[in-house]
C-alpha cells in the first residue's frame, strides 16, 4: 500500500509545493475482483460496501460533533486555570494573526467550523460587515449565537446554521446569491480528508460563493511533520506525544490521501478524537480545480517567528496573554504549537 507522506516537502512557502508530485491520485486501494464472480455479485457486493462505508463516515461525522458539544463553554476566569492556557492564547494569537493580516472592513465572511464563536471578537476588531458562521455541532451553533448576542453593539451583522459543510452544500442554509469576500476554516478542515467525496464538498462550499480575488485562511495539522515524529521512532511505534498530547495511529505501514486516521488528544481541549492527515500536495491540487491558488504555507513557528518581529502583534502576545510576566508556553505547549500549518489560498480571478 501506498505511502504519500514519507516523500512530501515539509510546510514552508507555497512555492515550495507548487510543482509537488499530486497527480497520482487514485492510488488509493481498489478492490480485488475475482474472475469467477457473476457481475450481479460483484454489483452487490460493492453496493453492500458502499452502504457500511457511508455508515461509517456518519458515525464518525457523528462522533466528532457530539464531542464539540459535549465540550463546556467556560468563562474567562476559569479558561485560565487550564494546563494549556498558553498554547490556547497562542493559537488564539496566531488566528488573529491570519484575520488582521487578510480581513479588510466590510467583509462579508464565512465562517466554516465556527464552533462556539471563539473567533468573534477578532472579527468585530478587524470591522467586517457580515459573518455566516457553520458548524456540524448544533450546540456549539446555539452557544456561538448566544455569544454574539451578547456583545456589545458588533459592528457586523451575523447568522448561524448547523450544517455538515462535509456532506452538504453551503447553498441549503445560504442564499444562492450571496458572495462571501473571505472564507475562514480554523483546526477543522482535516475532518474533510476522510473521503474524497467530502473533501469535495468542502472545497465547493469554500470556493462556490468565494469573490473571484476572495482569500480562504485556515489551520490543520502538518502531516509531513507528525508522520515524520512517528516514523523517526522505533519500527512497532504507533503513538507519538508528550505531557499535553498525543496522536495514535492504528497501523503505521501505509497513509492513503484521504482517511489516514489518527486518534487526536489534547490535555483540556480534545478527547481522544478521530481525525485525518492532510496530505498537502492533494489539498493543493484538488483545491486549484475549485479556482483556488495557494499564497502561504508556514508552520506555526515559522508564523510566529515572522510575526513576532512586527510592534503592533508582538505587542498582541502580551495583550492576549500568550507572553505574561509570570509565565510563557511550555517546551510541551511549543512542541504541540509545530503540529499545526496556517494556510492562505486565493481564488482565482477569472474563476
Amino acid at each position: 500500500m501506498p505511502d504519500h507522506y514519507s516523500s512530501t516537502a515539509p510546510a514552508t512557502e507555497a512555492s515550495h509545493h507548487a510543482s509537488t508530485g499530486a497527480s497520482d491520485n487514485a492510488n488509493v486501494t481498489s478492490e480485488a475482483n475475482t474472475t469467477t464472480a457473476s457481475h450481479a455479485g460483484t454489483t452487490t457486493t460493492k453496493r453492500k460496501h458502499s452502504h457500511s462505508d457511508s455508515q461509517a463516515h456518519k458515525r464518525v461525522a457523528a462522533q466528532v460533533a457530539d464531542h464539540y458539544n459535549a465540550r463546556p463553554d467556560v468563562g474567562v476566569e476559569k479558561r485560565k486555570e487550564s494546563s494549556i492556557y498558553h498554547l490556547k492564547s497562542f493559537n488564539n494569537w496566531l488566528k488573529s494573526v491570519l484575520i488582521s493580516r487578510y480581513a479588510r472592513h466590510g467583509f462579508n465572511v464565512l465562517d466554516i467550523g465556527v464552533g462556539k464563536g471563539g473567533d468573534l471578537l477578532k472579527w468585530s476588531k478587524a470591522r467586517i460587515g457580515n459573518f455566516v458562521g457553520c458548524d456540524i455541532a448544533s450546540v456549539s451553533v446555539e452557544q456561538a449565537r448566544g455569544r454574539y448576542q451578547s456583545m456589545r453593539k458588533p459592528p457586523f451583522t451575523a447568522q448561524f446554521h448547523a450544517l455538515d459543510c462535509y456532506s452538504e452544500p453551503i447553498s441549503n442554509v445560504v442564499s444562492a446569491d450571496q458572495v462571501f469576500d473571505m472564507v475562514s476554516m480554523q483546526f477543522c478542515l482535516h475532518y474533510s480528508f476522510e473521503t474524497e467525496t467530502k473533501a469535495r464538498m468542502m472545497l465547493h462550499n469554500v470556493s462556490s460563493q468565494l469573490r473571484p480575488g476572495g482569500i480562504f485562511i485556515g489551520t490543520i495539522p502538518d502531516a509531513y511533520w507528525i508522520v515524520k515524529k512517528l516514523k523517526s521512532g522505533p519500527s512497532d511505534l504507533l503513538e507519538i506525544g508528550n505531557s499535553i498530547y498525543s496522536i495514535r495511529f492504528e497501523r503505521r505501514d501505509a497513509f492513503e490521501k484521504f482517511g489516514a486516521k489518527y486518534w487526536f488528544h489534547l490535555e483540556d481541549a480534545i478527547d481522544d478524537c478521530p481525525e485525518y492527515l492532510v496530505h498537502m500536495p492533494t489539498f493543493q491540487k484538488l483545491a486549484d480545480e475549485y479556482g483556488l491558488e495557494l499564497v502561504y504555507n508556514k508552520k506555526f513557528h515559522q508564523v510566529y517567528e515572522e510575526a513576532s518581529k512586527e510592534p503592533e502583534l508582538k505587542d498582541l502576545l502580551y495583550r492576549m496573554n500568550v507572553i505574561q510576566d509570570n509565565g510563557h508556553l511550555s517546551e510541551d505547549e511549543w512542541e504541540a504549537a509545530n503540529i499545526y500549518l496556517a494556510f492562505v489560498f486565493r481564488k482565482k480571478e477569472n474563476k
